[in-house]
């Protein structure tokens, strides 16, 4: 009797102790799961802290390289760069329309009556203002800022509308849509490329060029 009391005591003891081991084992690997999930939180963190960082800089010294190349105010290029990564658009490609339509000259005006910096005419430029919920003034497109929002903006149109396709945007941008569609029946193999569209992507990859270097 007193032989299987001493058994149950000694298995009550075993039972116990396997328990506490099993417990202080989960415990501790609980603790380094969190100490590891904890560490590759931080990882995460400080890559996206460094990305921005990163960013941040890119687009000080692009403000920097546009402001060298255009002698535009710094809110102004500080303008393209923002509306551009806001709007999914190559600063380089507004740039290269800028330097074909204006010669970045905020106060050219056109034989037809085009005005500005991207060389707007009303009919463009009046519903993009009031689509952006802008006073239109056609006076206000020889300003640099307001003639940049718009400009952009109906590039940005332009774009979408066309899949994304540059050459279409372009030749639409200089021609019309209407215009763009007579073109492209008339040219070998319904190309959109036209000299215009091909004049400002080399402007744009001259300027990408000497920034990046």
């Amino acid at each position: 009797m007193k032989h299987e009391k001493y058994l149950t005591i000694l298995f009550v003891i075993c039972f116990l102790s396997y328990f506490m081991m099993v417990n202080l084992s989960m415990t501790a690997g609980a603790e380094d799961l969190s100490n590891y999930q904890g560490n590759k939180d931080v990882t995460k963190r400080d890559a996206l802290i460094y990305d921005l960082r990163s960013l941040f800089l890119e687009e000080k010294r692009l403000v920097e390289f546009i402001h060298e190349l255009t002698n535009f105010a710094y809110s102004d290029c500080k303008l393209i760069v923002n509306e551009c990564r806001a709007q999914d658009l190559d600063p380089f490609v507004i740039l290269g329309i800028i330097k074909r339509e204006s010669d970045f000259n905020p106060n050219a005006k056109g034989a037809a009556g085009e005005r500005g910096l991207g060389q707007l005419m009303e009919n463009t430029a009046r519903p993009v203002a009031e689509n952006l919920g802008y006073v239109y003034d056609a006076d206000k497109l020889f300003d640099a800022g307001y003639n940049l929002k718009l400009t952009i903006t109906q590039l940005s149109y332009l774009m979408n509308i066309y899949g994304k396709d540059v050459h279409k945007a372009l030749t639409a941008y200089n021609r019309g849509q209407k215009g763009l569609e007579e073109y492209m029946k008339q040219s070998d193999g319904n190309s959109a490329v036209s000299d215009y569209s091909v004049r400002v992507l080399k402007f744009a990859e001259d300027y990408r060029e000497r920034f990046n270097k």
